[in-house]
């Protein structure tokens, strides 16, 4: 990328960014060295309400990059570092945490539990084995407490005939455990943080872009599983020219943004009339859509053909009348009906 002059955002992964990696990128903050700048969404005409509740924290570093290219040239850039963290995010992770923990906790105490047909936890190797498998199984581990003691019981069996009287012991382990505070708050601390890289310049694209770029990252991945899906179907295949991948991967981007564009025209007038369009599921004729995709109208379309035929040495056109629903999508595309009619004239 850095060779033809283009830019990318996107996360690094746990294997690029590693959690004591940005455990260590991130202490500054925890210990308030350095404060994360706060960031919102922006309006509809694309500013920045300050009065706004911050939708990310995030600050940024900027490293030097070196690789080689395809020729083995070497090639130097910089490379921002943007480190961000999603409120949003981070409450959902914490709502899934703490009854996790809960979880957990309930799960170590039933081991004590007397039942019937429920093995008993006989010493404190079983209990600390048994407790650390649920923590596992919680993915809590670190963040509950677990005590385990062995409880001595010792009761005197009676003289019986020539038997003498004992001592029997007997031993059972115990198990309790209790979340901790200060492990869980320190976890909630770390949640929600994702590291972020670009070559784009701060001039380009400044931090507060940059989150609201990424949160529109699903509209490309939907472009891009649209071309290698069944919409526009690149598939692998094999060209002595490389220049012909080039330009068939021109002509499916160009059908790409008029797909695009098509869903985007149908879902903006479908808006601001506040309607819904029914009749384009299969199999469900009367379910209601106001975000039709441009796959489910292009399968309402089927059955429509022209067909031309000579009878005679005279040709005959038949186009097939459309019914309601077609009709109806063609005026949300802002399409002409008459751009229909003609296809026989």
């Amino acid at each position: 990328m850095d060779a033809h002059g283009d830019a990318s955002l996107c996360p690094l992964s746990a294997k690029q960014r590693p959690a004591a990696d940005l455990a260590r990128v991130l202490d500054p903050v925890w210990s308030g060295v350095r404060e994360p700048r706060a960031r919102r969404w922006p309006t509809a005409d694309g500013a920045w309400d300050e009065t706004d509740a911050p939708v990310a924290l995030g600050f940024e570093d900027t490293v030097e990059r070196h690789t080689s290219d395809h020729s083995d040239q070497p090639r130097t850039w910089q490379e921002r570092r943007r480190v961000v963290r999603s409120l949003a995010l981070a409450a959902r992770q914490e709502q899934r945490l703490r009854p996790r923990g809960a979880r957990a906790v309930t799960a170590i105490h039933a081991l004590d539990e007397r039942k019937q047909g429920k093995p008993r936890v006989l010493d404190e190797t079983a209990a600390s084995q048994a407790a650390a498998v649920l923590l596992a199984k919680h993915r809590v581990a670190g963040l509950v407490h677990v005590t385990v003691t062995t409880d001595v019981h010792a009761h005197v069996k009676r003289r019986y005939g020539t038997r003498p009287a004992t001592t029997v012991r007997s031993e059972r382990g115990r198990v309790h455990a209790a979340s901790e505070e200060g492990p869980l708050t320190a976890a909630v601390q770390r949640l929600g943080w994702r590291v972020y890289a670009t070559k784009h310049t701060a001039a380009e694209m400044g931090l507060a872009q940059g989150v609201a770029a990424y949160r529109s990252e699903y509209l490309i991945a939907q472009g891009c599983g649209r071309l290698t899906g069944r919409a526009l179907s690149l598939t692998p295949l094999f060209l002595q020219d490389d220049h012909r991948g080039v330009g068939l991967l021109w002509l499916l981007r160009i059908a790409l943004r008029v797909v695009v564009v098509m869903q985007c025209v149908v879902r903006r007038n479908l808006q601001r009339a506040g309607a819904t369009l029914t009749g384009i599921s299969p199999g469900q004729p009367g379910r209601q859509t106001a975000q039709p995709t441009t796959e489910m109208r292009r399968s309402a379309l089927r059955g429509v053909t022209l067909s031309r035929i000579k009878i005679d040495g005279k040709r005959h056109e038949h186009l097939t009348p459309l019914n309601a629903v077609q009709k109806r999508i063609l005026a949300l595309m802002e399409v002409p009906r008459e751009s229909y009619d003609k296809l026989v004239t």
